[in-house]
């Protein structure tokens, strides 16, 4: 194990360890691949990050038949990228191509069955499937724990991980759910219920659980910070908070830090491309150049740039200049913290409301496009709260089983009432042939008109254009 790793809490090292082994994931493994990269020299990085790259190419033209038929149709083959200038010079990948080539872009010399799918949204409104290989989620969870190493946390000491619930944790008994928090020495929060009741019952777990890190939903570690702070309370021994998912917010940041008393660093991924950046001690962001190669879109104008991104650990399914429509600047400029990775500006990314509830529970909006997600005859779709016991559901249908749409539809205003027991929530469905985007060109899943009150809430007009 590396150096920094056996600094760690011998008890909770060897319980991690040893669930790692009962999974059969070897994540202290890939750490120690990884550890270090970020300190190599800028030359060696980029020497590294292109011939990862050329390797992958040569993966996509062998094993993905979207990517051979790409590069018959273009006469090249993929050993003739020899410079970034010849990479460039590749057709972007956009989501209506992988939509319409979702099968042929997954590598042929692997069942589905043993892939995971998942699901995405972006600024078109329009849900992404996609499919993650079991090795290239531990890779991604390496990366994540040396983003956190960087606060002087150590694999083993307890991290608070503010994330949304599934219906296999859900399914768990108490002391199931508590074994498996305290062996995995990762403490999961629920954002989809999150009012005060339920953020008093967390600050009573942290006293129990003692974390040293935490981690997710910005939205959410900001709320449970300023909760903390209404009843005149701090806790301490946190190391740092890192935020993700979406955008933060300077008032956000700030009440974690008053609160926690920790440096908060945010972290930029996506669904599709895992694991893309995160800020350093000195609130600069680096891109995490062994797991992706990141270039600005060509558009006019001086505003942010799109960003084309190349993931160099997934081998499933490899996205290969992908225009995830997050927009940002790339940097040329060097930091004094010792990390050689580029750096970067996010500029604008994916937002999700909280909804505010009768009886003062609050959901995280993911809560909300989860329901939807591989939806039968569903396009797109949205869900509006007008009033605190009110929520518009729009829904574009499209081909597909129209039984099965409706059934989606009708259990998915089951759960959401089930949030809220003893308050009626009236749910009203329209079908329609567009949801507009807002005003800065985004797509929005979950759009709530309450003031709930803790995390600030972007307010944008919508756009039929």
């Amino acid at each position: 194990m590396g150096a920094s790793a056996k600094r760690g809490p011998f008890w909770g090292r060897a319980l991690l360890s040893f669930t790692c082994r009962l999974r059969g994931v070897d994540l202290m493994g890939k750490l120690r691949e990884i550890e270090n990269a970020p300190f190599r020299s800028p030359e060696e990085i980029r020497e590294k990050q292109f011939e990862d790259l050329r390797a992958l190419l040569a993966h996509a033209e062998a094993r993905v038949p979207y990517y051979r038929d790409l590069f018959r149709r273009l006469g090249v083959r993929s050993q003739d990228i020899r410079t970034w200038n010849d990479f460039i010079q590749l057709p972007i990948l956009t989501k209506d191509i992988i939509r319409a080539n979702q099968r042929d872009l997954v590598r042929e010399d692997v069942p589905l069955e043993k892939l995971s799918p998942h699901f995405s949204g972006g600024s078109t409104g329009v849900p992404l499937k996609f499919f993650r290989s079991h090795e290239y989620m531990v890779a991604s969870d390496a990366g994540t724990y040396r983003n956190m190493e960087q606060c002087g946390w150590r694999p083993g000491e307890m991290i608070a991980f503010f994330w949304g619930g599934n219906d296999k944790l859900y399914a768990m008994s108490g002391v199931e759910f508590e074994l498996r928090q305290f062996a995995r020495r990762q403490y999961q929060f629920d954002p989809f219920f999150s009012g005060d009741a339920e953020m008093a019952d967390w600050a009573r777990r942290f006293a129990r659980i003692r974390p040293r890190v935490i981690l997710g939903y910005a939205s959410t570690i900001a709320r449970f910070a300023a909760f903390l702070d209404s009843q005149g309370e701090t806790i301490g021994g946190i190391k740092g908070a890192f935020t993700t998912a979406e955008k933060l917010y300077r008032p956000q940041r700030e009440v974690i830090e008053r609160v926690f008393g920790c440096k908060v660093y945010d972290c930029y991924g996506s669904s599709e491309v895992q694991n893309i950046a995160a800020e350093c001690p000195e609130g600069k962001m680096h891109v995490n150049a062994d797991f992706v190669a990141i270039e600005e879109d060509k558009v006019e104008g001086d505003g942010p740039r799109p960003f084309l991104l190349t993931s160099l650990q997934n081998l499933s399914m490899p996205f290969i200049r992908y225009r995830n429509e997050d927009c940002g600047y790339l940097s040329q400029e060097s930091c004094s913290c010792g990390n050689h990775f580029s750096l970067m500006r996010l500029e604008i990314a994916r937002t999700s409301d909280n909804f505010l509830f009768p009886g003062g529970r609050v959901v995280h909006g993911e809560f909300f496009t989860h329901l939807m997600y591989g939806s039968d005859g569903i396009v797109n779709f949205q869900f509006h709260q007008t009033k605190l016991d009110e929520i518009v559901l729009s829904i574009v249908p499209g081909p597909g089983n129209a039984a099965a749409r409706a059934e989606k539809i009708q259990e998915s205003i089951r759960q959401i009432r089930a949030v809220s027991p003893g308050h009626p929530i009236r749910i009203e469905v329209r079908e329609v042939e567009s949801i507009p985007l807002s005003s800065a060109g985004k797509y929005r899943f979950t759009r709530s008109d309450v003031n709930s009150t803790g995390a600030p809430v972007e307010r944008e007009t919508t756009s039929s254009s």
